[in-house]
């Protein structure tokens, strides 16, 4: 098998892009084959043999920090694209430049995703905290959890009568693990502690619609003293189908004439970067058109590839005052960008904990004839001011400028009962935090995403669970 050779990237190709994610790259192969991998699981096109030698091809072409691998890899040493491809990236990870944010999955499971908004689950979305309690976060309309009858805030005690604290203390299990294969089909018993009541709901997982901006409280227009109110977006997910939603929302609020904004991305890992280029038009494109959004840096062999993606105008595009942004340890990526890119231009807060830190972005690299595609660290992204790096999370950029609250679960999301949004309205109305979150803890010190925290990482994690944080 030849050298991979690679097509340059077009600019209209980031359209259509991930960044918790990147643009769709293009890859060709010389040589011949079948095309249905045909040969065995070494040999033939989509076999094991081409699958590590186009891995790495393509990471000594693209990776980001080519100082970082290795002068010599030995092919034969690794079972599988996937043990090759962790042990490339192993010294940037050590660095907490790339935090397994470089991995392989499937054309078919993202396009699924990213092009309908859809994935196999229970629908809903939970996290861990301490000694192994699960709590359920959010609920999915129209899903096997929602006709359950599951809340936010319930606890998760038991799954088919296993106790969930003791299943996961040796470490060797994930809660995802417990909750079976992501097949249709798959059925689990959930114990649920509620208040001071305990009882039990089967569901069954099947395909689930993501709803990016939620029915029930994706948007809203919240009361502050001496404005014209504030206005409320939850985002779940940067996919595709949440654009008309989004100029839908905005488009509400340009026509209530609204200065202040609460954008909620407490949950949100990132998705597509022309989602988050459409945010920062409908925040930005009113009032800084043609001003810098943000910047597009590749490795210094791929600098040719190197863009610049300028503020827009958009019918709804609407002209604030002060934007607070509600974050958590598992906001990233594309909603990081956003975050980045307003705050040379207009006054920008966090609110909630400190974020992931990924000022990264990853391209997608497709293995001919194979539904293989390598999502790779390939470039970076700083704002007008050239304001990037931010690998430990967005509060040391933002001195005076990133407020803490606690994520607690006692109340809707969007409500003003709602402790994060409560502190927002407090910043929006004075420009001070109650208390500012502290920073500088080394990244591995703060808590990490479900799919990323060893031990519970599941092995390899679906396109769902890398960008919707605790889906399940």
């Amino acid at each position: 098998m030849s050298r991979l050779r690679h097509r340059a990237p077009s600019a209209r190709s980031w359209k259509s892009a991930l960044l918790a994610a990147g643009l769709a790259a293009m890859v060709a192969c010389g040589g011949g084959g079948s095309d249905d991998g045909g040969g065995g699981p070494s040999g033939g096109t989509c076999g094991e043999s081409a699958r590590k030698q186009w891995v790495l091809d393509v990471v000594r072409d693209w990776y980001l920090y080519p100082e970082t691998l290795p002068a010599n890899v030995d092919l034969s040493a690794y079972a599988t694209a996937e043990e090759l491809l962790d042990a490339l990236t192993a010294t940037a990870r050590s660095q907490d430049k790339d935090r397994y944010f470089s991995y392989l999955t499937t054309r078919s499971a993202e396009n699924s995703l990213f092009g309908e908004g859809e994935f196999v689950g229970f629908g809903f979305r939970n996290r861990i905290e301490d000694d192994n309690r699960i709590f359920v976060v959010d609920v999915f309309a129209a899903s096997p959890a929602a006709e359950a009858d599951l809340r936010r805030g319930d606890e998760v005690i038991a799954v088919n009568g296993q106790a969930v604290a003791d299943a996961l203390a040796g470490g060797g299990t994930t809660f995802t693990d417990l909750l079976g294969p992501v097949e249709p089909g798959v059925s689990r018993t959930l114990t649920i502690r509620r208040g001071s009541t305990t009882f039990d709901r089967t569901m069954t997982k099947r395909t689930v619609t993501l709803d990016p901006v939620p029915d029930d409280f994706g948007t809203a227009v919240l009361p502050l003293a001496g404005t014209t109110g504030v206005g409320y977006l939850h985002l779940r997910s940067y996919v595709s189908t949440a654009d008309a939603q989004l100029r839908s929302a905005f488009a509400q609020f340009r026509a209530q004439n609204l200065d202040y904004y609460v954008i909620d991305l407490r949950y949100n890992g990132g998705g597509l970067v022309s989602t988050a280029e459409l945010i920062g038009d409908l925040m930005g494109g009113e009032l800084f058109a043609d001003e810098v959004q943000y910047r597009v840096l590749h490795n210094a062999a791929r600098s040719s590839q190197d863009s610049t993606v300028r503020f827009q105008t958009q019918t709804q595009s609407v002209t604030p005052v002060r934007i607070a942004f509600l974050t958590t340890d598992v906001t990233a990526s594309a909603s990081e960008l956003n975050v980045n890119a307003l705050r040379p231009y207009v006054e920008v807060a966090i609110v909630g904990s400190d974020t992931l830190g990924k000022p990264v972005g990853q391209l997608a690299f497709d293995l001919p004839g194979c539904d293989d595609r390598l999502r790779l660290v390939a470039f970076r992204t700083v704002n007008g001011l050239g304001e990037g790096d931010y690998y430990t999370g967005l509060a040391a950029t933002m001195p005076g400028r990133a407020c803490a609250a606690e994520d607690t679960l006692d109340a809707p999301m969007g409500s003003v009962d709602d402790n994060l949004t409560r502190e927002a309205l407090h910043w929006l109305s004075t420009g001070a935090c109650n208390v500012p979150m502290s920073v500088g803890a080394p990244a591995d010190a703060r808590l990490k995403p479900a799919f990323e925290r060893a031990p519970q990482r599941p092995l390899a994690p679906t396109p769902a669970e890398r960008w919707v944080p605790g889906i399940q």
